[in-house]
């Protein structure tokens, strides 16, 4: 979702339609999973004056963002990889160590929470508030597995995230009968 949101701003359209055709369920929620502290924090933000300072995410976004912290530390990891393989297939090249580091780390976290932020319709603050407020109890790893599977489930026209980030739809589990 992020990824996608940041790199359809950033890159020439050639460039997007050379995209990978999907990334896994796991990519996906590692890449939800790395942004839900700035995520969260920017919504708030976003949402303050529609939501009025009694609404849970009002209340809550800090200690929220602060719980996440150590999931979105543990994604970074694959999320990192995700994005490099992203820089390769879109650019043609590897990404340079430079960017291959925590300096691109600290240069995503904050800005991922105020690209993803301006995307929510401040119409919609009432419902993410109900939906944050019901998925708190959710350690934050599970809450991105959530997420990037919610996002396979719209994305009904296989179009991606943004027309950037595919998720691949899981392969069918099917029981053998007896």
């Amino acid at each position: 979702m992020c990824v996608g949101l940041l790199l359809s701003l950033t890159l020439p359209t050639a460039s997007i339609a050379q995209a990978p055709r999907c990334i896994s369920q796991g990519q996906a929620a590692s890449l939800v999973t790395f942004a839900l502290p700035s995520l969260v924090q920017g919504v708030a933000r976003r949402c303050a004056n529609s939501l009025g300072p009694n609404a849970y995410l009002s209340i809550n976004a800090e200690a929220l963002a602060r719980r996440y912290q150590p999931d979105a530390d543990a994604a970074w990891p694959l999320a990192r990889r995700t994005m490099a393989g992203f820089f390769s297939q879109l650019l043609g090249q590897p990404m340079p160590e430079e960017m291959n580091s925590d300096v691109l780390r600290m240069l995503l976290e904050p800005m991922l929470g105020k690209l993803l932020a301006k995307a929510v319709n401040i119409g919609d603050c009432g419902t993410i508030n109900a939906a944050i407020t019901q998925a708190a109890p959710l350690p934050g790893h599970n809450l991105g597995e959530l997420a990037a599977m919610a996002a396979t489930i719209a994305d009904k026209k296989d179009k991606g995230i943004a027309g950037v980030l595919h998720i691949c739809r899981p392969e069918p589990h099917i029981e053998p009968r007896p």
